[in-house]
């Protein structure tokens, strides 16, 4: 209602974006409507209604487990429950472990620091094998939720903590992995220097102001192969290609205007090669 044609427009590059995914053999759930009683879960902290086109916080898929994470803020909160309406029939029929970052006390977001509580969000975590890396801005997940992640996977894993610029969200806003050995990073947003895994790896760089404006590090990965990338982003587009990738490019501007780019944007239940998670 406040901005239809922005709205919209949105819509439409994403409904593009579902056409792509369905065109390459990737199945594409779209989470239910909020209700009304899911849309009022702590109103009183914050706006009325919710976001629900950025799947990727809410939840985290790891393995054969899938984690409803703890959000920041309070209007997000309530995204989770939308998903799990969505794949409660498909979690019924498949050998999944579904665990939930307790819930953090009713308090708006902290200006000097973080509430109490554990706080988790999908954007900050990047699942390379059994290693975990997990970005900490001040404006997301939370070192206690770090720990709370690390609990629910066991030795199994290895969590990483990886500390960024306040100036970022997540640490999908820094960093890609488009495939082994090769990454889109904005160093400006790493407060000790890129991880050490990076050291070896070709590397996409990209400025501080396109990794803000337009959040050009956020693609979405199909395979080891092929990425989608906005349109908007061309110089990320070519250097993947001179780097071996297939690109497909897509108009998304008007969904990084609400906040959240490619990677933000989808979730994936299965990935294919090694193990996948029978989500």
């Amino acid at each position: 209602m406040v901005m239809p044609k922005l709205y919209w427009t949105a819509v439409k590059q994403m409904d593009k974006a579902i056409d792509i995914l369905q065109q390459h053999g990737v199945i594409v759930h779209q989470a239910l409507q909020l209700n009304e009683d899911e849309e009022d879960f702590l109103e009183d902290l914050a706006m009325h209604g919710g976001i629900q086109q950025f799947a990727r916080d809410p939840i985290l898929v790891i393995g054969d487990r899938l984690i409803e994470t703890a959000m920041y803020a309070p209007n997000r909160r309530k995204e989770r429950f939308a998903i799990r309406r969505t794949l409660a029939d498909r979690l019924l029929q498949m050998n999944a472990n579904v665990f939930s970052i307790p819930e953090p006390l009713p308090y708006p977001e902290g200006e000097n620091g973080f509430p109490p509580g554990a706080y988790l969000e999908g954007g900050d975590v990047f699942i390379l094998g059994k290693d975990i890396y997990v970005g900490v801005t001040g404006n997301a997940s939370s070192p206690a939720g770090i720990k709370c992640l690390q609990a629910i996977l066991g030795p199994e894993y290895q969590v990483h903590t990886v500390r960024l610029s306040q100036n970022f969200l997540h640490l999908d806003c820094v960093l890609a992995t488009p495939s082994s050995g090769l990454a889109i990073v904005c160093r400006e947003g790493f407060i000790d220097g890129l991880p050490d895994f990076l050291s070896s790896w070709s590397l996409i760089e990209v400025s501080a102001k396109n990794a803000e404006e337009k959040l050009a590090t956020n693609v979405l990965v199909l395979d080891e192969e092929t990425t989608i990338v906005a349109e908007e982003t061309p110089d990320v587009a070519d250097a993947l290609k001179k780097a071996g990738q297939r690109v497909i490019t897509t108009p998304f501007w008007a969904v990084y205007l609400f906040g959240g780019a490619f990677r933000w944007w989808h979730h994936p239940l299965i990935r294919s090669g090694g193990s996948p998670p029978p989500i």
